[in-house]
């Protein structure tokens, strides 16, 4: 999920022994993913790093999935992806409205308010927006700066920043659909 700053698991291991019914396998060093061995891990060594000094999570809100996509193209092309971003798209992002708690009473009317605001004052279309989540991780400094990045580049493709309640919803979410599907 951190892939962009941590790396892919591939990455992280250092050193792992399989016992398998032909035999004792062991991978040591850097090595292609190897998905295909039906055996038990006995040994693991990984890469280990210090917990960031600062977790920020963060949403954007796109009119449609095709500018979101041109906006992860940017991003990815100016090399400034934060720890995690995911594009959702209108129907994960209903997926993941259905699977919310029911608010308060209160709760209900913000949401309304919300939805109004949304689609009557910044024009977006609930049957076709879509979000990105984000993580951003490092020194506050960094976290920063690769806010002013990101949402910089959002804008352009007409992305509005959605708040960090939602950004960690949509993160959680990511693992809800996993486990669901």
């Amino acid at each position: 999920m951190k892939k962009n700053v941590y790396g892919n698991i591939e990455d992280l291991v250092v050193h792992a022994r399989f016992v398998t019914p032909a035999g004792v396998l062991e991978k040591q060093g850097r090595a292609p993913r190897l998905s295909c061995t039906l055996g038990v891990v006995t040994e693991v060594t990984l890469k280990i790093r210090p917990l960031p000094r600062c977790r920020k999570y963060g949403s954007i809100v796109f009119p449609d999935f095709e500018l979101g996509v041109h906006c992860m193209r940017e991003v990815a092309k100016k090399r400034c992806q934060p720890a995690s971003i995911r594009l959702m798209d209108n129907e994960q992002f209903h997926f993941g409205q259905v699977l919310r708690s029911s608010p308060s009473v209160v709760g209900r009317l913000l949401e309304g308010l919300k939805k109004t605001y949304a689609r009557y004052l910044l024009g977006l279309d609930p049957q076709r927006m879509c979000v990105a989540t984000l993580v951003f991780e490092g020194d506050e400094d960094d976290v920063v700066q690769q806010e002013k990045k990101i949402y910089g580049i959002a804008k352009e493709f007409g992305g509005i920043a959605a708040g960090q309640t939602n950004g960690e919803r949509g993160y959680m979410l990511t693992f809800v659909i996993a486990y669901i599907r």
